[in-house]
C-alpha cells in the first residue's frame, strides 16, 4: 500500500509540475491549448482493457495550432478495478508525434507496484486521437510478487482542446522573413495613440483592461508590419514594370494601415492607461524583386485569402462591440482590408498576365497545399473560465473565427480556379481596384 501511494503522489506531482507550466507557457505565446478527455487502451497487460481520463498541456511557439507544438500529458487510467497505471512525460508533434515519459502501475494481485518507461506515438484529428503506446517495465520483483511485464496497447482518446494564450484579431497584411510573420516590439511611446475617453475602461476590472490592452497592442503592431509590408510590395511591382493604379492602390493601402494601426494603438493606450507605440522594426531583406510568381503567390495567400478573412472578422467584430470609438475603428479596418483583398486580386491577374506559365504552376501549387485554420483562441483561459468581456471590445471567439477563416479561403481557391481556366477573364470578374 506504501509503494501504491508513492506512485501515486509520483505521477500526480510530475502531473502538475509538467502542465502548470505548460499552462503558464501557453498564455505567453499566441497559441496553446489544454486538452481534458478519455482515455481507453486495448493491450497485453494483466487485464487487456484499462480505462481512464488523460490530461495534456501544448505550446505552439510560432503561434500556429497547425505547427509542431510541445507540452505535457497525464494519464490515470484503472484496469478492471484492480490495479491503476498513471503516467506523465512530454509531447512533440501536432496532428502526429511521439510522447516519453514515466508510468506507475501499482500492485495488483499479480503484479507488484512498478515503475515502468512510457514510450508511444499518435495522430488525432479533432476531439479523436489514436495511438500505439509500449510500457517497459524498470523495476522487479517485491514480496514475492514479479514486476507488471511490457505492455504494447492500442490507445483510443476523446478530448475537447481549450485553446488558451493571448487573444489575438489580426487585420493586417504580415511582414515575413524566413522565419514567419515579424513585428516591432512595443514601448511608452506617444508619437501613435492618444489617450481616449476614460468611460471606455471605467467599468473594467484591472485584469480585464490588461487583456483588452494586450489584445489591442497585437492587433496594432501587426497593422504597423502591414505599413512595410505594402511599402515592399510596391517595390516589387514597380521592379516587375507594374502600371500606375497598382502602384497608387499600394501607397494608398500602406496609408490605410497607418491608419489602423494608429487606431488601435490609441485603444490599447486607453486600456493601457498609458500612451503606446511600436518601437523598431526588423526589416527583412527583400527577396522577390523581379519574381512575379512569388508577388502572385504572396498576393493569394496573405492578400485573396488573408484580407478578405480579416475584412469579415473585423465586421463581424464591430457588430458586437459595445463601444462606439470601437465600432468606428472596426468599421474602417473592415472597409478597408476588403479593398486590399480587391487590390490583391488585381496584382494576382497582372502577374498571371505578365508571365502566364510560372505564375499559373505557382498559383496551381498554392491550390495544392492544405487550407489553413484560423489561428485564434476562444475567450476563456485554460480553465474555461471567462477572461474579459471581449467580445464587447474588439474580440471574436474562436467557434466564430474558424468559419469565416474557412468561407474565405474556400471562395478564393474556387475563384483562383475559375481564373486559372480563364486567365483573361480575371480582371473583368469584379474585385477590380476600386
Amino acid at each position: 500500500m506504501r509503494r501504491r501511494n508513492k506512485l501515486v503522489a509520483i505521477d500526480v506531482v510530475g502531473a502538475v509540475a509538467l502542465l502548470v507550466p505548460a499552462q503558464a507557457l501557453a498564455s505567453s505565446v499566441p497559441e496553446g491549448s489544454f486538452n481534458p478527455g478519455l482515455l481507453l487502451s486495448v493491450g497485453s497487460g494483466e487485464y487487456p482493457v484499462g480505462f481512464g481520463t488523460e490530461i495534456s498541456g501544448m505550446v505552439f511557439p510560432k503561434g500556429d495550432p497547425g505547427s509542431i507544438g510541445y507540452g505535457g500529458f497525464f494519464q490515470a487510467q484503472t484496469y478492471a478495478g484492480d490495479y491503476a497505471r498513471l503516467a506523465f512525460g512530454f509531447q512533440l508533434g501536432n496532428v502526429v508525434g511521439g510522447e516519453l515519459g514515466i508510468a506507475g502501475l501499482t500492485r495488483s494481485d499479480l503484479h507488484t507496484s512498478t515503475f515502468a518507461l512510457h514510450t508511444g506515438v499518435f495522430a488525432s484529428a479533432a476531439v479523436l486521437g489514436t495511438g500505439l503506446r509500449v510500457t517497459i517495465p524498470m523495476t522487479g520483483a517485491d514480496h514475492g510478487l514479479p514486476a507488471h511485464g511490457v505492455e504494447v496497447s492500442w490507445v483510443l482518446t476523446l478530448k475537447v482542446p481549450i485553446y488558451s494564450g493571448k487573444i489575438f484579431n489580426s487585420f493586417g497584411r504580415p511582414l515575413r522573413d524566413e522565419q514567419g510573420p515579424i513585428t516591432a516590439a512595443a514601448r511608452e511611446a506617444s508619437g501613435w495613440a492618444d489617450i481616449r475617453d476614460p468611460a471606455l475602461v471605467a467599468h473594467l476590472s484591472t485584469r480585464e483592461r490588461e487583456e483588452l490592452a494586450a489584445l489591442w497592442l497585437e492587433a496594432a503592431l501587426a497593422e504597423h508590419a502591414s505599413i512595410a509590408t505594402f511599402a515592399a510590395l510596391a517595390l516589387e511591382l514597380l521592379a516587375l514594370g507594374a502600371p500606375a493604379d497598382l502602384l497608387a492602390a499600394c501607397q494608398q493601402a500602406a496609408q490605410d494601415e497607418t491608419e489602423h494601426a494608429r487606431l488601435s494603438f490609441g485603444l490599447a493606450s486607453t486600456y493601457a492607461g498609458l500612451p503606446l507605440g511600436p518601437g523598431t522594426l526588423p526589416l527583412p531583406a527583400t527577396a522577390r524583386l523581379g519574381d512575379a510568381a512569388a508577388v502572385a503567390y504572396l498576393s493569394f495567400t496573405d492578400g485573396c485569402i488573408g484580407e478578405t478573412f480579416a475584412a469579415a472578422l473585423a465586421r463581424r467584430a464591430q457588430r458586437h462591440a459595445a463601444d462606439p470609438a470601437v465600432a468606428r475603428a472596426l468599421a474602417r479596418i473592415a472597409t478597408d482590408e476588403a479593398r486590399h483583398a480587391a487590390l490583391a486580386w488585381s496584382i494576382v491577374a497582372w502577374c498571371l498576365a505578365l508571365d502566364p506559365a510560372r505564375v499559373r504552376a505557382t498559383l496551381g501549387a498554392a491550390l495544392a497545399e492544405p487550407e489553413i485554420e484560423a489561428p485564434a483562441a476562444p475567450l476563456t483561459d485554460v480553465l474555461g473560465l471567462p477572461i474579459v468581456p471581449a467580445a464587447r471590445h474588439g474580440a471574436v471567439p474562436a467557434d466564430e473565427q474558424k468559419p469565416l477563416r474557412r468561407r474565405a479561403e474556400r471562395t478564393a481557391r474556387a475563384r483562383l480556379k475559375r481564373m486559372l481556366r480563364a486567365p483573361r477573364e480575371a480582371r473583368v470578374e469584379g474585385d477590380v481596384i476600386p
